[in-house]
């Protein structure tokens, strides 16, 4: 890749920034801004019912005193149930975001205006994937960065109230270069989990008349359905293997935390929710070596392409 190819596709990602900052930088902030509301107002109201902070301070000599793993256990757990609250949030602005992503471009005729430019559609496409892949998981990381700091430094005052040494009792617990970089790595092998997502967004959104995102889930519920349909007439029995669950599975399950696991047992299919705070590099790494991961990226790859021949041939929409 020249150095030509990284400017235009910095560009690229500028103008996604650019065209959805609500969504992309003020939105995470703004989740942050109001954990960090809530924390402070439930400190407010739990000191009116706390003399003197005596119950507090009990609690903080209580967790000073527990051990290195107990002590790590509570603290990283803590700040990884907060950016669980990110991680869903962030799917969702990314599911929206790639089914109007190319549809946008038609349909305010704004793509004879890209067209024009020195910039191929693959391109394109590729600006698009990488900004739900990589810009918004960085925008989003700094954003929870930014909110486990601010809740350790409000501990930290309490702690020194309390008479507590808040290095020994939050801040080496929390591991934080370790907690951010699995965070890192768990988004990055997360966006390759759901790469097949994706990039049926993006087809959807390449072709699709009107309301992509409709059209998204209507394709595969509508399989799902003529499948129960079909089972049920020729055998009397329901399907053991489901389309439109399998997407689920795939969009629910994965890396990230609060993951939703469904399972096939042969007639019946059982729905768990996974209530699981913490990554690992082993857990994250592991995802690299399922067989599910390297078909869903070829697939993925297919979709791909069929967007950019889509998105080639398009003119006002």
């Amino acid at each position: 890749m020249n150095n030509r190819t990284l400017t235009n596709m910095a560009t690229l990602l500028q103008r996604e920034l650019w065209e959805s900052p609500v969504a992309f930088k003020w939105a995470p902030l703004g989740i942050g801004a109001l954990i960090l509301l809530f924390v402070v107002f439930s400190l407010i109201i739990g000191g009116r019912f706390d003399a003197e902070m005596a119950f507090t301070s009990d609690m903080l000599h209580q967790l000073a005193a527990q051990p290195v793993d107990q002590r790590r256990l509570l603290v990283s757990g803590a700040l990884f149930s907060i950016s669980a609250i990110f991680f869903q949030i962030m799917l969702l602005i990314i599911l929206f975001y790639l089914s109007g992503s190319l549809f946008d471009d038609r349909k305010d005729r704004s793509i004879l205006f890209w067209k024009s430019l020195p910039v191929s559609d693959g391109m394109t496409v590729a600006s698009k994937l990488a900004s739900a892949c990589l810009l918004v998981p960085a925008l989003f990381l700094t954003a929870i960065i930014l909110t486990q700091i601010m809740l350790l430094l409000i501990a930290t005052g309490y702690a020194f109230i309390a008479g507590v040494n808040p290095i020994t009792t939050f801040w080496l617990p929390a591991s934080l270069p370790r907690l951010w970089s699995v965070m890192l790595l768990g988004m990055l092998v997360q966006s390759l989990w759901l790469m097949p997502i994706y990039a049926w967004l993006l087809f959807c959104s390449s072709w699709a008349p009107r309301l992509p995102i409709l059209i998204a889930i209507a394709i595969p519920a509508g399989l799902a359905i003529a499948q129960h349909a079909w089972t049920l007439i020729s055998s009397f029995t329901l399907p053991g293997f489901n389309f439109g669950l399998l997407m689920l599975k795939r969009l629910g399950s994965g890396i990230l935390p609060m993951s939703v696991n469904i399972e096939f047992d042969g007639n019946m299919q059982s729905i768990e929710f996974s209530e699981d705070l913490f990554m690992n590099y082993g857990t994250v790494l592991g995802y690299l070596g399922r067989i599910e991961m390297w078909v869903g990226l070829l697939i993925a790859a297919a979709l791909l392409f069929a967007a950019t021949w889509f998105r080639r041939r398009a003119t006002d929409g």
